[in-house]
């Protein structure tokens, strides 16, 4: 026997977003977006808050369920030549507790309402995360380094907010059936206004938010960036409006910025743009840097299980979590008696302690995603020099070697000269460098977490790149998430990147694992590097806040010589690392803890964590799957229906992580 429930919930939109539906059954979409229910708005409501829908469910059985806000839109895209209409979702925020709402039917065929609920809000907790790309490509569009250039002296003293708009131009080009007259055709047409998001990392709160009506102020040093999603990319333009600001008058519009569609594949690229003033001649021209991320082709994300907003629980007496760096440490600078980045790395790691092993991931020429620390090696190769042969060394990238040769050839460490990697030969499988991550994520053990780093090449602020002609970011990151989800099973995974740009796409090409913004801020040790966001720590914890990241690992010199910005992450509800080579030493480690920052990476975790034993036995595998797997039957904060009544309020059991709130931003 079927019941007919009516699901409400109140939840603040802006025009144009709708909100969803969606659960564990196929009537509720079977946890997929693109199938779930379309809620409407209570038209005895007010203040428009309410949003309601029914559908029939069997009597004495229970559903989890979750609620979401979206837009979904029909498109015109190009795919091979051919037009053809596609149905475009983004969704700008959805509830991420670790359990979903839960609902057990009882009772005789009947319409019954449930409890009024809020947003986000359930069991005692607020999760809300934004959403990943589903089948849409955002387009970040960011002013950064003063890029206004106005050529009149006089301008150039001008203070400007800028307004973006998008411009849809899938309807250019005409067709056989259409005028010839070329002035009927109409022009592009401007997306609402409210679809492009707009945040200033230089502000305290900078999180994306609709814009204004004259938009966002650019003052000396900001960076601001614009965003929106589409299908296609190459069939959307901007335009930017340019006003004078002036104390106390209206600001006034003097020209605009036309930024066509962008034919080339680079995800990321820069291109000036000249500005045109009232009188239809150019004034000035603005510098402007994209960034285009796509959907990963191999995955399809649910709305079933979401880590990116939660972290453990705390606890009275609770320590910050023990991370091992590239499992047992460094051995190339002779730090580990273990190969560094090996599966008996990680394992003798887990074994003395470690809540998590740290390594890094890079892909090889033939597209493999292999666990090793820097971009290059060096190779060794025999040299003729007057009849006789000597042997020298030279480097060469890792990009530029398949997986066989990384793992046969002969190789020496780039950053400790000399020291060999694979220069011995040995029958153990799991002491053997260049491990695939596939192989690591199958072998190691399924309790042990992994802080998996996600290597991308940066500039410093001499303008020298770590790598050139890397692979494209989009690509370096579809290899490597494939691998990751087809074989992550119930892990704890945690991502992180020095690169700003490889963390935005971890964040939005995927919606289970969380990723933090690994940052050396500006150390005695390391050139700077020259991306703002990647500069200095408090601009990398504002471009944090931007993206809903989890949190940030910062370097432990540059940390303590400012305490105050373990506040400022605090503060901001974010997860802290610390990492560096300080780190190895039990004193540094005991007051880090007393510092209270939530996770400690280090070297030689078998002598350094406190009150370590020499063998740490593992939790149970099946305790270990429960940290990513949402338990059914557990008793939680549920609604009974029966005849009618409500009855029936539980608690929740403790999760494997600390909750970590989501924001109020569209």
């Amino acid at each position: 026997m079927c019941v007919r429930v009516k699901f409400a919930v109140f939840v603040d939109t802006f025009q144009g977003q709708m909100v969803g539906l969606v659960g564990d059954d196929i009537r509720l979409g079977a946890w997929n977006p693109l199938k779930a229910l379309e809620m409407e708005k209570d038209p005895l409501d007010e203040n428009g808050e309410l949003w309601t829908c029914s559908v029939l469910l069997e009597q004495s059985t229970t559903y989890h369920y979750r609620y979401f806000i979206y837009k979904q839109r029909k498109f015109v895209t190009n795919h091979d030549s051919v037009i053809v209409p596609t149905d475009a979702m983004t969704v700008y925020k959805w509830e991420t507790n670790i359990k979903p709402r839960y609902l057990t039917i009882q009772g005789c065929e009947m319409t019954l309402e449930l409890a009024e609920a809020f947003f986000g809000n359930y069991d005692g907790e607020e999760n809300i995360g934004k959403g990943w790309l589903i089948n849409q490509c955002e387009i970040q569009i960011r002013l950064h380094s003063n890029p206004i250039y106005m050529w009149k002296a006089k301008h150039r003293e001008q203070t400007y907010s800028i307004k973006c708009q998008a411009m849809d131009y899938s309807s250019q080009g005409g067709s056989a059936t259409e005028d010839e007259n070329e002035d009927s055709r109409d022009g592009p047409v401007a997306c609402p206004f409210d679809d492009v998001l707009v945040c200033n990392l230089a502000h305290d709160d900078c999180r994306p938010s609709r814009q204004e009506h004259f938009g966002m102020l650019y003052l000396k040093d900001n960076y601001i960036v614009f965003r929106t999603q589409m299908p296609d990319p190459q069939l959307l333009g901007f335009q930017l409006d340019f006003f004078v600001c002036e104390p106390n008058r209206v600001p006034k519009f003097v020209g605009a910025a036309h930024l066509l569609p962008y034919k080339q594949r680079e995800s990321q690229h820069n291109r000036k743009f000249p500005i045109i003033g009232c009188n239809h001649r150019p004034i000035g021209e603005i510098n402007i840097e994209f960034l285009i991320v796509k959907p990963a082709p191999s995955l399809i994300m649910t709305m079933e299980t979401c880590f990116q907003t939660h972290w453990k629980w705390k606890k009275a007496g609770d320590t910050s979590l023990d991370i091992g760096h590239r499992g047992m440490g460094a051995s190339y600078s002779q730090v580990s008696t273990l190969k560094e980045n090996t599966i008996a790395s990680f394992t003798a790691a887990a074994k003395h302690g470690a809540d998590f092993v740290e390594f890094d991931v890079l892909l090889s020429r033939d597209k493999a995603p292999v666990i090793y620390h820097d971009f290059s090696v060096v190779a060794s190769y025999s040299k003729k020099k007057k009849h006789k042969t000597q042997s020298e060394l030279f480097e060469i990238p890792v990009k530029s070697l398949t997986l066989d040769q990384l793992q046969s050839m002969r190789l020496f460490s780039s950053e400790h000269l000399g020291v060999g990697i694979n220069d011995e030969e040995t029958e153990e499988e799991s002491t053997e460098p260049f491990p695939t991550l596939e192989k690591v994520l199958t072998v190691v053990d399924e309790n042990t977490g992994f802080d998996i780093e996600i290597k991308y090449p940066q500039e410093d602020i001499n303008d020298v790149s770590e790598m050139e002609n890397y692979f494209d970011v989009n690509e370096n990151m579809d290899h490597i998430l494939k691998v990751v989800f087809a074989h992550a099973g119930a892990r704890k995974i945690v991502f992180s990147s020095f690169d700003p740009d490889t963390c935005i796409l971890l964040q939005l090409k995927q919606n289970k694992y969380p990723v933090m913004l690994l940052h050396q801020g500006q150390t005695r040790i390391y050139t700077p590097y020259k991306d703002y966001r990647a500069y200095s720590f408090k601009n990398g914890i504002g471009f944090t806040i931007s993206e809903q990241l989890l949190g940030v690992a910062l370097h432990s010199e540059v940390l303590l010589q400012d305490l105050s910005l373990i506040e400022r992450v605090q503060s901001k509800k974010l997860v802290l690392f610390v990492w560096g080579n300080d780190n190895n030493d039990p004193k540094m480690i005991k007051r880090l803890r007393d510092l209270k920052v939530d996770g400690i990476i280090y070297d030689r975790i078998d002598c350094h964590k406190p009150e370590h034993q020499p063998e740490f036995q593992l939790v149970s595998a099946t305790a270990a799957a429960a940290f990513m797997t949402v338990v059914a039957t557990e008793e939680r904060a549920c609604v009974h229906i029966s005849d009618g009544s409500r009855s029936g309020s539980c608690v929740s059991e403790s999760s494997s992580f600390h909750s970590h709130p989501g924001t109020s931003s569209p």
